[in-house]
């Protein structure tokens, strides 16, 4: 299983501002303001009908299979890998606040709790978006992947 997050597909829908930590008690913690930056991304995917998004990939999933299959996955399904990368997401658990985090020379920030570091990239992404919107989003995920099957 590849552990490469889609963040270079996705650069369009970057959040605004950075991430931020708060210090408390000789601790670092994830700020409550950064989870603010995905409010409109979770907001606009969670406004659409997801019954609807999945009759519409229903109907042109010919075409995304043959385009997945001349991707490099010539006897790939699309279908196997949207419902995969929808059970990684689905799999994410909701953390509530605080969320230590330790300086990481490599990305930044590393989740301070192992469990949470060895996440998928897309999953720990997620994370960084606060459990509210995460719940948001997971909610919007399962009525898809019901309307999906």
């Amino acid at each position: 299983m590849s552990r490469r997050g889609p963040a270079q597909h996705l650069v369009p829908l970057r959040p605004k501002g950075s991430f931020s930590t708060v210090t408390s008690r000789g601790a670092r913690w994830i700020d409550p303001a950064s989870y603010r930056r995905y409010d409109g991304l979770v907001q606009t995917v969670t406004s659409i009908d997801a019954a609807s998004v999945a009759r519409i990939y229903k109907t042109i999933r010919p075409r995304l299979n043959e385009a997945y299959q001349r991707s490099g996955n010539p006897t790939g399904n699309v279908d196997n890998a949207l419902l995969k990368a929808v059970d990684i997401l689905l799999d994410t658990p909701v953390v509530k606040d605080p969320i230590p985090v330790v300086e990481d020379g490599k990305a930044g920030w590393a989740y301070a709790d192992e469990d949470l570091e060895d996440l998928m990239p897309t999953q720990k992404q997620l994370l960084r978006m606060g459990a509210a919107n995460v719940e948001r989003l997971l909610a919007w995920l399962r009525a898809l992947r019901a309307g999906l099957q």
